[in-house]
């Protein structure tokens, strides 16, 4: 990609003010000394889980993009690594602490479970796959952090975690709306909503909302017949075609996302690294690859 054309579409991504805010003074030591306060706190009250104070030198983070070629108009995928910020190896800790808390009854770990699903399930119906525009940058920061916290403290069916919830919430919100970083042409900015990807916690976030939301769908409509997710791609198999466009509605109605329907091909979808094919009462399956890639791999 031409270089001015990219540094234009970073600063396009990066214009969306509901998103990010850009800076003028640098706010990584003030960062760092909010982090370690919470940290006292935490070491003080807690008998069990302990975080290590943060010294040394720290720094912004910085943005850059990747360019989707399987999507027509190159659009970029920002990422923002967050390794030299104070709060990098706190999000790495909390990611560890969080992911048993995460609602999985939907979620795929692997292709393989996916396999097991289709072997499973007879292919009689309706297959097409839901995929959420933008999800990293449009995960709500606020609402994901009030279902963690609802999850962990206030939920008699999870354990307590043993760090005090006002802390564990300062902390998500430190790692998530306040870490400070720089685009390519230098300027500062912190992303105050979304998830970045770059962030340990990007996934889990994005991953516990996603939870949290079919939770509440399927409270109130019936799952069709096969309905799963590995992170914003989800594969469906229903009676019908309006089934499925009415499960797109409620989805995007509890969630505020976009989400947007590919249909089957004469019974053909591709799903993940997967080609499914709907064959008599039984799916055929074979490995999937992307029209634009090239078989090329960095060693």
């Amino acid at each position: 990609m031409d270089t001015a054309e990219y540094l234009s579409k970073i600063d396009t991504i990066l214009s969306d003010t509901s998103k990010f805010k850009r800076i003028t003074k640098d706010p990584t030591e003030s960062l760092k000394r909010k982090i370690n306060k919470l940290i006292s706190t935490n070491n003080a009250a807690s008998n069990s889980i302990k975080f290590n104070k943060l010294t040394g030198v720290y720094s912004k983070g910085y943005c850059y993009g990747n360019v989707k070629t399987h999507k027509p108009g190159n659009k970029l995928r920002p990422i923002i690594s967050q390794i030299p910020t104070p709060t990098y190896n706190i999000a790495k800790k909390l990611c560890t602490l969080l992911t048993p808390y995460i609602p999985d009854t939907y979620s795929l770990q692997a292709s393989s479970d996916f396999l097991d699903i289709l072997k499973s399930n007879n292919a009689k119906g309706v297959v097409a796959s839901l995929d959420v525009d933008s999800h990293f940058t449009n995960v709500p920061v606020d609402r994901t952090i009030n279902y963690i916290i609802d999850r962990i403290y206030h939920n008699e069916a999870t354990p307590n975690l043993n760090i005090p919830e006002q802390v564990l919430r300062k902390l998500l919100e430190c790692c998530t709306k306040e870490s400070p970083f720089i685009c390519p042409q230098g300027n500062k900015y912190c992303q105050i909503d979304g998830v970045a990807m770059g962030s340990p916690l990007g996934v889990l976030m994005a991953n516990f909302f996603m939870g949290c939301v079919e939770e509440e769908v399927f409270k109130a409509t019936k799952k069709p017949d096969i309905y799963c997710r590995y992170v914003d791609d989800i594969f469906i198999k229903a009676k019908t075609r309006a089934e499925v466009e009415q499960l797109r509605l409620h989805l995007q109605q509890t969630s505020e996302l976009n989400f947007t329907i590919e249909d089957s091909v004469e019974g053909t979808i591709p799903f993940l690294d997967i080609l499914v094919k709907q064959q008599d009462e039984s799916f055929n399956t074979s490995v999937y690859t992307k029209p634009t890639d090239t078989g090329h791999c960095l060693n």
